[in-house]
């Protein structure tokens, strides 16, 4: 069916038919609607034939004012008979004889936009008819909207439209609302049926009910997207292998989860529901049409095969299929950080891969990390590529994640399996922890593991050239940032500054791994950060036995820290929005020690939205204040104990003087102590005393009025002393 004219076109073809009939040269329109549908397009017709058009704007009887003798063309759609009035009461009777009369109604007008009388035009007429006055009203707008545009539809798209309510498309009309409030008439069954084997839909020539005929098209869309993603046809029964099925650029299905903004109801319609169980199960192998995101029956079998392959200790076969499912569901990022053509991140079927992946990834490492075995406990730690500290990072990301697969249908198979293997994989970090403090303990006790690293406390020596250059420089100095959050951290800077106006300056984030003070806690660490020589640096027993930093022979307090710094041209801030105008500024952040240490509930969540903060107000500086460079530092890492840990608080030997929790210092502790032993054979420098510091994950020595929390640090595992150091610098 061929398109002819739109709406104006055909009324003015009509109105210049009604012309030649009139004496006069100079004739007259006069025109009345009581549904007001057709005003605009009557105007525009006049317009292009350049003839006087009088309306009447509150009754017809306006237009018994001024009459005219010549032939006048008169539209005056039902508005003869009107129900308000008792009686045959005709509104024209002392005009019409002036002129040609002509009643036509919007429906009737949009019969001849298309070519021809054909039956299938004049159809047209009776899909609009319509007794109800709002389905009228919505019948009326479709018509004006469709065919005064450019772009006419066919007579097909907007049968759609009007049978539909707006929808040009009849299957994506369905799979997107089921019947929705289309009424139940056979009239309307009919047209649906028509429509839609009209689009290919061929099994639901057969169904007589709205019911039959939702469940049939979405079956077949799911069929069809099936096929399309690499399912043989001949799975299927005949009538689901239309010539449509498989053949276009795009399934019907794909192409409305592309458009919809519902994309969750979509997921829960066709995700949670099984509906080719039959070919699913017969499929050799599922995961070559993984990228097909509808069907139960599909989801399930992919679960069960993931599950089946972690149970053999297929890790790595586990991650690369669960990175495939999942990313299929996210869907594709585009410039606004929308992801389109899936389910996006935020669907617990997304999420729950997402976190299949997280699964996968970590038992692998915790699977191989000792497989070459090293008395270089730092690398293997820190190494940015495979260095572990990559497990203590997938762990915390794992706690984030939470248990998406809570909002599932209660027979999906991850609901009862995610939860169990989350645990194991907690009980398997603590085994990992275990052992990576006994390897630490022999590192150490076969020599001095740490001699040729960078230490904290030469920071200043060492970077003296970006620290003393005279430009603008800011130091951050973070309490507590362990090394896997620092490249987090580091990550995001990197992502903020390559976003800064292309107008300002360029920076580069660089990384670099150094050795926090032992015993790594505040106390020691803050101080070690301070201005200074290396080699005045010291940390030793006082005559009273307890363990204190010192420079210069002097202890470094925080107020001692402060005048350090002020001494070297630095000013120190605590606060956000203060002390942000000098050249050189210091800014120390001491958030988490407290934070941990009373156990505050949701603890990963909490470190997780640190770095994003932590990222957004170092970015902000560096963009507000024109730095020419800037270090984010920190004074110890810490471990973070699964729920499930009960460490033991071990009694400190009666004979020491000084401990903390993780270590003991005095002048009688030797090799006996718990702990491994620091003193001169291990060659660090700074350290003039001994002092037994613990390994293992599960211990720490009792110390009144602090509770034995799953948070932290001073002790020798790499968590607690192997640090990050970022350096931002404008090119």
């Amino acid at each position: 069916m061929y398109k002819t004219r739109p709406l104006p076109d055909a009324a003015t073809e009509i109105i210049e038919r009604e012309f030649k009939r009139a004496e006069s040269v100079t004739p007259t329109v006069l025109w009345w609607d009581d549904g007001n549908h057709l005003e605009e397009i009557i105007r525009r017709a006049c317009d292009d034939l350049d003839v006087h058009l009088k309306i009447a704007t509150e009754t017809p009887l306006e237009l018994r004012a001024d009459p005219v003798d010549d032939k006048q063309v008169w539209y005056v759609p039902h508005a003869k008979d009107p129900d308000e009035f008792e009686g045959n009461y005709d509104w024209f009777r002392d005009v019409q004889n002036t002129g040609g009369e002509v009643e036509m109604a919007i429906e009737d007008l949009a019969v001849r936009v298309f070519k021809g009388n054909t039956l299938d035009a004049w159809e047209l007429k009776n899909v609009t008819r319509a007794d109800n006055p709002e389905k009228r009203e919505q019948v009326a707008r479709i018509l004006k909207d469709q065919l005064t545009g450019g772009q006419l539809p066919t007579l097909e798209q907007l049968e759609t439209q009007i049978v539909t309510g707006g929808y040009a498309d009849s299957v994506a009309f369905v799979l997107e609302n089921g019947w929705g409030d289309l009424d139940h008439s056979d009239k309307t069954i009919e047209q649906m049926s028509d429509l839609l084997v009209a689009e290919g839909v061929d099994p639901v020539a057969h169904e007589v009910d709205p019911n039959g005929i939702v469940t049939t098209t979405r079956r077949w869309a799911v069929a069809e997207w099936l096929i399309h993603a690499g399912v043989d046809p001949d799975f299927f029964p005949s009538e689901y292998q239309a010539n449509t099925a498989g053949l276009r650029a795009i399934p019907k299905l794909k192409s409305v989860l592309n458009n919809t903004s519902s994309r969750a109801h979509i997921a829960d319609r066709y995700l949670d529901e099984l509906m080719w169980p039959e070919v699913i199960d017969d499929l050799e192998n599922p995961w070559e049409v993984a990228d097909c995101l509808v069907d139960a029956a599909l989801e399930h079998r992919l679960w069960n095969e993931w599950l089946a392959s972690y149970e053999d200790g297929d890790y790595q076969q586990c991650l690369t299929n669960a990175e495939q499912r999942f990313e299929a569901l996210r869907g594709t990022k585009d410039h606004t950080g929308y992801f389109k053509g899936a389910y996006g991140a935020d669907s617990p079927w997304t999420q729950t891969w997402e976190q299949a992946t997280q699964i996968a990834r970590l038992a692998y490492r915790l699977d191989t990390w000792d497989d070459e075995p090293t008395d270089d406990v730092v690398s293997l730690y820190a190494d940015a590529e495979d260095g572990t500290w990559q497990i203590d990072n997938a762990v915390l990301n794992l706690v984030v994640s939470g248990e998406p697969e809570a909002d599932l249908s209660h027979d999906h198979p991850a609901r009862d399996a995610l939860e169990e293997l989350r645990q194991q994989l907690q009980s398997a970090y603590l085994e990992y922890l275990e052992d990576l403090g006994d390897l630490v303990t022999e590192t150490v006790e076969a020599g001095a593991p740490f001699v040729d690293e960078d230490h904290a406390y030469q920071f200043f020596a060492k970077e003296s050239n970006g620290l003393e250059s005279g430009q603008t420089v800011a130091l951050f100095v973070i309490d507590a940032l362990r090394l896997d959050l620092a490249r987090k951290l580091a990550e995001e800077l990197r992502e903020y500054v390559a976003l800064l106006p292309s107008s300002g300056p360029d920076f580069t984030v660089d990384e670099s791994v150094w050795i926090g003070t032992l015993p790594s806690e505040t106390v020691f660490g803050k101080a070690a950060l301070t201005p200074g020589k290396a080699r005045l640096f010291k940390i030793s027993l006082t005559e009273d036995g307890d363990l204190e930093p010192l420079r210069n022979s002097r202890p470094v307090t925080p107020g001692r820290r402060k005048s350090l710094l002020k001494g070297d041209g630095w000013t120190e801030t605590r606060k956000k929005d203060d002390g942000w105008n000098k050249k050189r500024v210091a800014y120390f952040k001491n958030d988490l020690d407290n934070i941990g240490e009373k156990e505050l509930s949701e603890l990963e969540e909490l470190l997780d939205r640190r770095v994003e903060s932590l990222a957004a107000f170092i970015g902000d500086k560096i963009e507000q204040g024109e730095w020419d460079q800037a270090y984010v530092l920190t004074d110890h890492g810490f471990v973070l104990l699964p729920h499930e840990a009960t460490p033991e608080a071990i009694n400190r030997p009666a004979e020491e003087t000084d401990s903390g929790r993780r270590w003991i210092a005095g002048k009688n502790v030797d090799e006996d102590s718990p702990g491994v032993l620091l003193d001169s054979s291990t060659r660090l420098g700074y350290l003039n005393a001994n002092v037994s510091i613990l390994a293992s994950p599960l211990k720490r020595f009792k110390k009144r009025g602090v509770g034995d929390a799953r948070f932290y640090h001073g002790g020798l595992l790499p968590q607690e002393f192997v640090l990050n150091f970022i350096s931002i610098t404008q090119e």
